[in-house]
């Protein structure tokens, strides 16, 4: 079944009934996507919340000078969005592109906020999601604004064990606001040391 990987993950912080989950995957739908094709585009439209089935894709903004600046990597287990769009109901503030071929489900925010209204027992999973994501983001800021180099390096790396292996260098370096110049002298320091 598509939506098993889904279904086992909402269960690790609530509990459905089987009427509950077959109303929610009748709600649900399915996109792929190849590698480097867009989820969402800046200024487009940011209706959905998608859960990724599998694959990887990330999440960037573009400067004033046209530099990408990415701020998430979503691997499977993991929602992505564009949450300020879908938020304010907004056009789309960010790009999502994926990195490798993608298998998402998604469901419209009209249905979610309607099916939580039903069940609200789903409301503690999306809340425990959202707290999650951001005490992360907001850890993510601290480090890159109070650890050195290296330091954030190391973070990285083990908090998202094997993502080197699946995110192109320049997009982890971005990630962390590094150059890609510098990005590898770190690398290169850490490997070296054996950290």
């Amino acid at each position: 079944m598509i939506f098993e990987y889904f279904l086992a993950t909402i269960k690790k912080h609530t509990h459905l009934t089987e009427e509950q989950e077959l109303k929610l995957c009748s709600l649900l739908s399915v996109k792929r996507l190849k590698r480097k094709e867009f989820l969402i585009q800046h200024g487009g439209d940011a209706k959905h919340e998608y859960f990724v089935n599998k694959g990887c894709l990330r999440t960037y903004y573009l400067d004033d000078k046209g530099l990408e600046h990415n701020t998430y990597f979503a691997i499977e287990g993991y929602w992505v969005s564009d949450i300020y769009s879908r938020t304010f109901e907004v056009p789309a503030i960010c790009n999502i592109v994926a990195l490798e071929d993608c298998e998402l489900i998604h469901i419209s925010n009209t249905a979610l906020e309607e099916f939580l209204r039903e069940v609200p027992v789903l409301e503690r999973f999306f809340r425990i999601s959202y707290q999650k994501s951001l005490a992360n983001h907001h850890l993510k800021t601290i480090h890159l604004l109070t650890l050195n180099g290296c330091e954030r390096y190391l973070y990285f790396s083990k908090s998202y064990p094997n993502l080197d292996r699946r995110v192109p260098q320049k997009h982890i370096a971005s990630y962390l606001g590094f150059t890609p110049e510098y990005f590898n002298l770190v690398r290169a320091k850490a490997i070296r040391d054996g950290l």
